[in-house]
């Protein structure tokens, strides 16, 4: 055994000897810049105001990546030690320091690993701590080995790398992105109206030919409003929707929240798709808490919000699956989770529950009514279903197609009433049942113009008429 371990020490130096031997200067100036480092990052970390160690939500969590660097790091660390042990040049104290130091790192980390969520936020810290008193071994270490021409420099590389890095998580976890004004810009629009003034969309085809989307379009949507969107296929509703969204750039007329122009995309908007738009290869949590990283938060606070967003949206149980793990349902929870937690002014929903079964469609619609009313959030929502417009809306706009217009504006008391009141009593009081009638024949005739002369084919047959009647409703 001592004979293979020699032999292996012996191919090491081989290996490395010409390197090294040519570029000894190297070896004194790579120790001089990391002893250096540390000492700095070390005197920063202890004696910086504001930036102690035990400041609550300091830095992020480690990723896998830097996980399995640290695992490499201890597994170095054991095998320099068993290295060390029969060399008749070291000191006792070396393969001794090595060995407990690499297993103590190693056993950390294993433990790291297979935690849960909540462990993990507890045993950062440690992990952190842990990886920087490792480097700054490896390079003492490697200066009491200087004379030696094995030292490895890749190792110390490594050290430096997980020194700045833990250094970055420890004492600088703002360093990346200050998203300060962003979130300010953000909140000092929560309080401002949408405004929509004469505006216009129209669709070049491929003929030469063209299509008027939305023409003469103008409302005000005061802060704190739901609005529904609701009409034929072909009203427009969609483009409008895309348009506030910043995703399409309207022919003419403008948009603006506050005294800000939608230009294009925004943190101050969120989109909820049909049909969730998750990334599949990410858990519940990771998809939830995309928005929350991408603008500088650290992990820790990230995760506290999604953990908080999970429960409110019934999925707290959920986190570490994966996406295609959950139902239709679920999955336009986990769209709506992660659409909160950018903390938009307004909320964007496409038909975000035309794809549900019908009961978990009718108990999605209970948890928009109780997010908009603890929120306080403007919520803009397209459907088709007449029925799920009057009871989510406390304001409803009727479309009419071909040009898209608001055709009639209607201000309702069903979404607030809905907050206490059982959902099939208000459903089928006699108020809702009036309105709902009212508009579902104004719907109809619009349908009857598109299919019969306006539409330019003939009207539908009486039966057809009445089994599409009631499907409007049942709807």
């Amino acid at each position: 055994m001592e004979t293979f371990v020699q032999g292996l020490a012996d191919a090491w130096d081989a290996i490395t000897y010409g390197v090294v031997e040519g570029a000894k200067w190297l070896k004194v100036i790579s120790l001089v810049a990391v002893a250096l480092g540390a000492v700095l990052m070390t005197l920063d970390l202890l004696f910086t105001p504001g930036r102690r160690f035990k400041t609550a939500d300091r830095g992020a969590q480690p990723s896998d990546g830097i996980v399995l660097i640290g695992q490499l790091m201890a597994v170095s660390a054991l095998l320099g030690g068993i290295v060390l042990s029969f060399r008749d040049t070291a000191s006792l104290w070396q393969p001794v320091v090595s060995l407990l130091g690499g297993a103590a790192l190693l056993g950390l980390l294993v433990l790291y690993r297979r935690a849960d969520e909540s462990r993990r936020a507890v045993l950062a810290r440690y992990v952190w701590l842990a990886l920087a008193a490792s480097s700054l071994v490896a390079v003492f270490l490697a200066y009491q080995q200087r004379a030696d021409s094995t030292i490895p420099y890749v190792a110390l590389l490594g050290a430096v790398f997980m020194l700045a890095r833990a250094w970055f998580a420890l004492a600088r976890p703002e360093v990346h992105f200050d998203s300060s004004k962003a979130q300010a810009a953000t909140e000092s629009k929560t309080d401002s109206p949408l405004v929509v003034e004469d505006l216009g969309m129209i669709y070049e085809l491929p003929d030469g030919g063209e299509v008027e989307a939305l023409k003469d379009v103008s409302f005000t949507l005061e802060p704190g409003r739901l609005l529904t969107l609701l009409g034929p296929s072909g009203c427009g509703k969609t483009t409008l929707l895309n348009i506030l969204a910043g995703f399409l750039a309207p022919t003419s007329g403008e948009v603006k929240l506050g005294s800000e122009p939608i230009t294009g995309p925004g943190q101050d908007r969120g989109m909820v798709f049909q049909q969730g738009a998750l990334f599949e290869w990410l858990s519940v949590n990771d998809n939830v808490g995309f928005g929350a990283r991408m603008n500088g938060r650290s992990r820790p606070a990230s995760r506290e919000a999604v953990q908080d967003l999970l429960r409110i949206v019934g999925l707290q149980d959920f986190g570490d699956k994966a996406v295609y793990e959950l139902s239709g349902g679920m999955q336009q929870r986990v769209a709506l989770a992660r659409c909160l937690a950018n903390n938009p002014s307004i909320i964007l929903m496409d038909e975000p529950l035309g794809a549900l079964d019908a009961l978990t469609r009718e108990k999605m619609q209970g948890l928009v009514l109780n997010l908009w009313n603890e929120t306080g959030k403007t919520i803009v929502l397209v459907t088709h279903s007449v029925e799920e417009a009057l009871y989510l809306g406390d304001q409803l706009f009727v479309m009419a197609p071909r040009p898209g217009r608001i055709e009639r504006v209607y201000n309702l008391p069903f979404a607030r009433e809905a907050l206490t009141a059982d959902a099939r009593q208000l459903k089928t009081s006699p108020e809702f049942i009036r309105v709902r009638e009212e508009i579902l024949s104004m719907i109809w005739e619009m349908e009857e113009q598109i299919m019969g002369t306006g539409g330019g084919g003939a009207p539908p047959t009486t039966e057809l008429s009445a089994q599409a009647s009631q499907t409007f409703r049942t709807i």
